[in-house]
């Protein structure tokens, strides 16, 4: 008899609980804040062409930290160029271009084995081969009109690229 009376109790319990007004309230605040951080994100995330331009700056830093002979610089500038193909093929995925950027594998690669061999001469060819193919992704991708080259002068002229005494 007693079981009777608890389901119907239980119910009308578990009924007040959902439906208590500041309950939903509070559900209400977080969904508008869940869905503010949505759109906050959704206006942070870089876009491609800002990805793209940072892996031309630690391109442009991995040419003279190599040609330097800087192996730990290059490196690192390394690890950077992976971490943003990384980062722009989960922001990107649905772009055809991020799909095709495992093409620049096999250069970074060679440019790797390049540092860890301290071979400037190998540093100077597997680089070609990486500005080589950065231009043939551009090209399959229509991008033709950016073009990519060995620079000319470090892109930022507030860094050390050689090694110096004392560093």
């Amino acid at each position: 008899m007693k079981n009777i009376y608890i389901l119907p109790l239980a119910f009308i319990f578990f009924q007040s609980c959902t439906n208590h007004p500041k309950a939903g309230d509070k559900r209400i605040a977080l969904e508008k804040k869940v869905d503010s951080l949505n759109l906050f994100i959704q206006k942070m995330k870089p876009g491609l062409g800002e990805l793209m331009t940072n892996i031309q700056l630690h391109h442009e830093k991995l040419y003279f930290a190599g040609m330097n002979q800087n192996w730990k610089l290059a490196s690192f500038e390394i690890g950077e160029i992976n971490e943003t193909i990384a980062q722009a093929q989960q922001i990107e995925k649905d772009r055809p271009e991020t799909k095709d950027l495992v093409m620049l594998t096999v250069p970074l690669k060679g440019i790797n084995d390049a540092i860890e061999s301290k071979d400037v001469e190998k540093f100077r060819t597997e680089y070609q081969n990486l500005t080589n193919t950065c231009n043939s992704c551009h090209t399959a991708n229509h991008f033709e009109f950016n073009v990519i080259k060995i620079p000319s002068t470090p892109p930022v002229s507030d860094q050390e690229f050689s090694i110096t005494a004392g560093h």
